[in-house]
This record gives structure tokens, sequence and C-alpha cells, in this order.
């Protein structure tokens, strides 16, 4: 309805204004749209009557024998848009916060966190915000920074704490139990389970749960005589991992009941809900296996410090005895890991040098395909220039030319000797031009005279055979450059 009238979209708001109108429709609607606009019209009418004014028909713009159907129709007719919305103070909330025998009163605003009530409860408490588990939210577990008003909460609200790490009495002052005490496992269940049954064989320990119940008339002295006994604290922090829960309150044990049986199974879970009040508190003594973890003992508050020692020491013996076993087969399937890791490793290093030696050979084939590739094209691009030169000699004279003719003989590197006549006018760089072509290059060879050693190469290509003094006859040898 004041959804409908008001225009208002948010549910939440529509709550909060009934809630500061105690519930009342039509202040509630009053309240964010002036009576000028329409609503509570039949009161603004009776105001007026009573002071002697004329009140108009609601109708009267119309047809005077339509009367509006409802109420209801006057209200909606309005605008949404000409609404006004007053200014009002934050809505606030009420908490009733259990923690076992005790309960807090807790009023906040809507805006705050759960984080801000978590840490009140600390001071009231004495609980550490760390420690504190706050249940009782109808949308499940939220986080410290979980704003109350997006959890849509009604104006009074009933709220419990649970602590996972409960010490094993009601209170936790050491001035009940003096300061020699267990040492208990802070941290959930599963946790405790994970550090005693999960880690290497050799650091394996028992689980000793304790369940503390502060309606026993038990507890006290199971708490400060068996407990706290010297040595039962000595030799429950040298081989157990030692875990405590209060099932005082009935959703504290109803949550210990539904850990049990996802951790140890229905049968054990049943066994704890056998228990009466008065055979409380109980020490539990778990034992992990591969397949699932056993109860090896179940402790009641009726015993002595003697009988509760030689049970801890014969849930040892067991554990012992089975933690050997683990050990050996541990310590026989490290070695065959390990006997496969050396094994993978030594295949995975020849596989590497095989690839290696095979990535080498295949860069060397590869550089010979090279070289080999540059020694063919030098050498198709020698005999190309030598075609080409020898291409453009001119041709040998005739001896019997007439013309001054020079008999030149070449003895190579090799032994063999290369006869020629030339022009005695012929430049230089034509007799060049004919040793290159039978494969002595004017860059690698060198051309020398006998007797007095000259070396030809070394003068004016552009000067003749006749300047050069090889007239009409020489012989000349070649000789490769340093």
């Amino acid at each position: 309805m004041v959804l409908a009238c008001t225009g208002i979209d948010n549910i939440a708001e529509a709550i909060t204004l009934l809630e500061l109108n105690n519930w009342d429709l039509v202040a509630a609607i009053n309240g964010v749209i002036p009576q000028e606009n329409g609503i509570l019209q039949s009161q603004s009418e009776a105001a007026d009557a009573a002071a002697g004014g004329t009140v108009p028909h609601p109708s009267s713009s119309s047809s005077s024998s339509s009367p509006p159907s409802s109420s209801t129709s006057a209200f909606c007719s309005i605008n949404p848009s000409s609404r006004h919305i007053v200014e009002r103070q934050p809505r606030m909330l009420n908490f009733r916060v259990d923690y076992r025998q005790r309960s807090v009163e807790l009023v906040l605003e809507e805006g705050s966190t759960v984080g801000e009530i978590k840490q009140i409860l600390e001071t009231e408490l004495g609980v550490p915000v760390s420690k504190m588990q706050l249940k009782g939210w109808k949308a499940g577990d939220v986080s410290d920074s979980t704003l109350l008003k997006s959890l849509h909460l009604p104006k009074n609200n009933s709220l419990y704490v649970l602590t996972p790490d409960i010490a094993p009495t009601a209170s936790t002052s050491k001035n009940r139990y003096g300061e020699t005490h267990p040492m208990f496992f802070i941290g959930s269940l599963e946790a405790a389970s994970q550090e005693a049954f999960y880690g290497k064989a050799r650091d394996r320990k028992l689980l000793a749960i304790y369940l503390h119940n502060d309606d026993s008339v038990l507890s006290n002295v199971f708490c400060s005589q068996m407990m706290c006994a010297d040595s039962i604290v000595s030799y429950l922090s040298q081989n157990f991992i030692t875990w405590a829960w209060d099932v005082t309150k009935e959703a504290n044990k109803a949550r210990l009941l539904t850990m049990c049986t996802r951790h140890f199974g229905s049968v054990v879970t049943q066994t704890i809900r056998t228990y009466k009040t008065d055979q409380f508190p109980l020490l539990l003594v778990v034992m992990g296996k591969r397949t699932s973890n056993e109860v090896l003992n179940v402790i009641q508050g009726n015993t002595t410090v003697d009988e509760l020692m030689m049970r801890l020491m014969g849930a040892m013996e067991i554990f012992t005895a089975q933690q050997q076993e683990d050990i050996k087969d541990e310590d026989e399937r490290e070695a065959r890991e390990m006997v496969k890791r050396e094994q993978d490793e030594a295949y995975r290093l020849s596989l590497e040098a095989d690839r290696k030696k095979r990535e080498a050979q295949e860069r060397e084939e590869a550089e010979q395909v090279r070289l080999e590739q540059m020694r063919k094209e030098q050498e198709e691009e020698k005999e190309a220039i030598r075609l080409s030169l020898e291409q453009a000699l001119p041709p040998e004279p005739d001896e019997e030319s007439g013309e001054q003719i020079s008999k030149l003989r070449i003895r190579t590197p090799s032994g063999e000797f290369l006869e020629r006549r030339f022009l005695g006018s012929c430049k230089l760089q034509v007799l060049f031009d004919f040793v290159a072509s039978k494969g002595y290059p004017f860059e690698e060879f060198k051309l020398l005279t006998t007797f007095p050693r000259r070396i030809i190469t070394q003068l004016d290509p552009g000067s003749t055979l006749l300047e050069a003094k090889l007239f009409p006859q020489e012989t000349l040898f070649l000789e490769a450059k340093e």
C-alpha cells in the first residue's frame, strides 16, 4: 500500500517508514505526502468544517454523483512526483545476543556493520573478535563489513556467539584453574584434523577432542584435577593435538554433531548424542586413517588421573603401532618415488642431450650446405668473370703480321706454362686479363719477371708491353699474394 501510494521504490525504506509510525498506514503515508495534496483529505475537510469553512466535494470538478470508490483510490490518485519526503531519524535496530549463560542487549543504527557489533561484544563478553562467530542471521553467514541495512532486518533480532576455540570451562579465567592447563588448538575442527592427521607420518599425532558441559557436576573436578594435572598436560602436549568445544548450549552441541558427522561419520555422532549431561566432560581420542578417522576411546568425566593417563597411553600404543606401519609405507613410497624421479630425470637429461646433439648436427649440416652454396656461387661468379674476360681479349696476333710482336711465357704456381703472343703496343691490362681468364685473377696473384725481379702487376695497367720492357719475349711467373 505504501509503495503504491507514495512512489517509494525501496521496500526497506517503506518498512522503516511504517515502523517509525508504529505501523499506522495513514500516518506513514501522511509523513511523506503533505495533507494539502490529498492525503487524509477527509480529515482536512473535517478540520475546515469545524472552523466554519465550506468544504468542496472531492469530485466537484466532475460529476457530483460520482463519489470516490474508496480512500485507497483517493490516495493512489496523487502524483508521486508531487510528494515531499520529510527528513527522519535513522532507523534503529534492537539485538539480543546470547553467549553461554549471558545475554547482551544492543541498539544500533541500521547503517552500522556486523564488525561494529562484534567490537561491542568484545568489550562486553571478553571474547576477541578474531575468535568470535556471530550466528543467527536470517541471510546465513555474513562478513564483518556487511551493512545491517543490506540484510533487511526486522526491528528486533536475536543472535548468539560461538567460539570454536572455547576453553575447557565455562570461564577462561586463569583464576579458576590456575596457570597449568592443556594447550588447546586455535581453529576449527577441520583445521585441527588436518594438523593431526595429514602431515608426514613421523609428524602425525592423535587428536584429543575435549567436550565441556558447564551444567555437569563433574566439570569443575575434571578440569581442575584431571585436565590441569602436570602429567596429563605434559602428555597431551607431546603426543596430541587437543581441541575443545563447549556443548553447554544446545546450539553449540547441534553444531558439534554436524561437524562430527562430516569428519567422523554418523556412528561417532550417535555415540556423543547418547551421553547425558552428568556424564560430561568427554575426551574423545581420535586416530587418523587412510580411509576414515577412528575414535579409539571416549573418556567420561567420572575418572581419575591414573585411569585417564592409562587410557591415553593405551591409545598412544595403538597409534604408535599404526604410525610405524605408516612411516614404513611412506618411506618405501618415497624411495620408489625417488627412484622414479631419478629415472625420469636421467631420461629427461638423455632426451635433452640427444636434442642438443641433433640440433648441433643439424646446425653443422646447415652450415656445410650454406658454405657449399657460397663456394658454388663464388665459383660460378669467378667462372662468369673469367668467361667475360676471355671473350673480351683481342685476338692473338700472327707472327707474320709485320707488327712488333711480344711472345710471353708465363709459369703458373702448379708448374705449367701459359704462352701467348701480344702486340708490343698492347696494354698491360690485356696481359692481366689474359692471366685472369686462365683462373689467376689480379686480386689473388701477382705477375713477376725472373731477372731482374720486377712485379709487373704493380706497374700502370695503361702502359704498353714495350714500355714495360716485355719485348720481344719474356718469361714471367705467377705467385699468390700473401
